[in-house]
């Protein structure tokens, strides 16, 4: 792996479970023809039990800020953040914390109840398709079916599924099953994982099995296998794990593999298909030029180019490094991923314990989730410069989201 230790200039033209827990997700979400425009930020402000606020403004906020000025609503769990969807925010809690998709509109800079579809399970996924049509999971309801409901009404209303098309993977060592841990819509297919468990809770295979969806008929249609196994997505979309790039083409990425195996990778659909793209990948251990690779958030996506938060050095196998400010920014070429350019500019960031805000796009810049004991805020990168800016300094409160609403 050839990592490029590029300095960039600023003045030429030119973000285990507990970490996971807290996406503008570049894909169906954030569709629309809106004409009203904002931005939303959670913060946990209390770091014992993540419970925090989203805090929205009209205009993107630069500079330091006290989140207390600024327009928020309080929520029980602000590090397990939701995603923007025409017009409206859809979080994965309530206000209390409870798990499940809350609806929230977004009028005259303030948030509102827009109604709530309660989830059994704290790790579930969801994605919408239009402003009618929506997916989720639910292991409390179904270990075997996706789970439709109406983001407009905000009513769950049916369910498919796929046990049957489960059912040649059962073996003896398959002892329970799940869906979800990322959920993604791209060029009419929906993507999600398929998990088999054996007894002690480990997916029983070393490949990774992802179920496509049909979202014209909501019928099965295939199940996409990649020889090696890896949680995509985190059950989280605010890491941006799993991102989908203007072409279509589904990028995702995982920072374990099978019984916590450290070591990260990201694999690839290309648009319009039901299969990974075998003949790409991303090792992360190439890039840091040792085993142990342990992403903290990306890929963003932006042309030809990947945008990342990876731990500069190995994880350790007690994962007794994961609180060290390790955390750097690549920028990584889709056509050449042996070529890697570390941005020098953004100082480390953390990992356990910290924001986990994966880096997106808005507004024609890359936004980079700074989080350490002495720094809460957001770095940019400017696609058509190059530029690198300190953007936003937040002095309270530990970012774990940014999106643009309406987008």
């Amino acid at each position: 792996m050839k990592i490029i230790n590029f300095k960039f200039l600023t003045t030429i033209a030119l973000t285990v479970l507990f970490f996971f827990n807290c996406s503008n997700n570049d894909d169906t979400p954030n569709e629309g023809n809106e004409t009203t425009t904002g931005y939303a930020f959670w913060l946990i402000t209390d770091t014992s039990d993540s419970s925090g606020l989203i805090l929205t403004s009209e205009e993107m906020l630069s500079g330091d800020i006290n989140p207390t000025d600024e327009s928020y609503n309080l929520i029980g769990a602000a590090r397990t953040a939701g995603i923007s969807y025409k017009g409206a925010i859809y979080n994965t809690s309530n206000n209390t914390g409870d798990s499940g998709i809350q609806k929230f509109t977004y009028e005259d800079n303030s948030l509102s109840d827009a109604g709530f579809i309660s989830v059994g399970e704290s790790a579930f996924i969801f994605e919408m398709i239009s402003e009618t049509a929506g997916y989720y999971t639910d292991s409390d309801r179904s270990r075997t079916a996706i789970q439709t409901f109406n983001p407009e009404t905000m009513q769950r209303t049916g369910e498919i599924d796929i046990a049957d098309k489960m059912a040649p993977y059962m073996t003896d060592d398959v002892v329970l099953t799940r869906l979800g841990s990322f959920m993604v819509a791209s060029e009419g297919f929906l993507y999600t994982q398929v998990f088999f468990f054996n007894a002690s809770g480990v997916h029983a295979f070393d490949k990774t099995y992802v179920a496509v969806i049909d979202t014209n008929t909501n019928e099965f249609v295939n199940m996409a296998e990649y020889n090696d196994y890896l949680y995509l997505g985190y059950d989280r979309k605010n890491t941006n794990f799993v991102t989908k790039a203007d072409n279509g083409t589904i990028y995702l990425a995982a920072p374990i593999g099978i019984a916590n195996e450290i070591g990260s990778k990201c694999i690839r659909i290309n648009a319009g298909e039901t299969d990974f793209d075998a003949s790409w990948e991303v090792d992360f251990n190439e890039i840091i030029g040792e085993e142990g690779s342990f992403l903290l958030g990306g890929p963003a996506v932006s042309g030809d180019k990947l945008y990342v938060k990876l731990k500069s050095e190995g994880m350790a196998p007690d994962y007794s490094n994961f609180t060290n400010i390790d955390g750097e920014f690549y920028i990584i070429d889709i056509n050449n991923t042996s070529v890697a350019t570390k941005i020098e500019e953004i100082p480390s960031s953390g990992g356990q314990q910290y924001g986990n805000h994966g880096p997106t796009e808005i507004d024609g810049l890359i936004y980079f989730l700074v989080s350490s004991d002495t720094y809460q805020g957001y770095y940019t990168y400017n696609l058509t410069t190059g530029e690198v800016l300190e953007a936003i300094t937040f002095e309270g409160g530990m970012p774990c989201q940014l999106v643009k609403i309406n987008e």
